[in-house]
């Protein structure tokens, strides 16, 4: 069973995914106005690290029991950030597959935000008492308040 502290840790590493997203989205703004030699390199090098962070959003998620839905959701997730940095790359091959790398881009967003409100919804949620779970063991069904 997971504690009140895991589901709140949780909904952090939710949250911090979005902002860390919303981020992502400012570089990639500064890459486009910003004048410099490399002006997207900040953006890729973000991006790339930010390639990892659906695995701490699903580690966690799944220590704070969220629910088939919610795992689902961040299964999901998982795979629209791991697409995401090879998007641009086709560019020259097939551009109509490199701009979906924006539209992902708010999917992930999307998929982000309903993740991190679903976490904020757990978070709220009474945890059973310990008795509860004592009872449960006993073969004893316990009502949920």
């Amino acid at each position: 069973m997971p504690s009140k502290g895991m589901r709140i840790v949780f909904v952090i590493v939710a949250w911090l995914f979005v902002g860390a997203v919303l981020y992502q989205v400012f570089l990639a703004g500064i890459g486009l106005f910003a004048p410099g030699v490399d002006r997207f390199s900040a953006h890729r090098g973000f991006g790339w690290m930010l390639h990892l962070a659906p695995l701490l959003v699903l580690l966690f998620g799944w220590a704070a029991h969220p629910g088939r839905t919610t795992m689902w959701l961040i299964g999901g997730l998982f795979v629209l950030v791991l697409f995401q940095p090879y998007l641009p790359s086709a560019r020259v091959d097939s551009p109509w597959l490199a701009a979906l790398h924006p539209v992902n881009a708010v999917l992930i967003f999307w998929f982000g935000v309903t993740i991190a409100l679903r976490a904020t919804a757990l978070a709220r949620e009474p945890i059973p008492a310990e008795a509860a779970q004592v009872g449960a063991a006993d073969g004893v069904v316990a009502e949920r308040p």
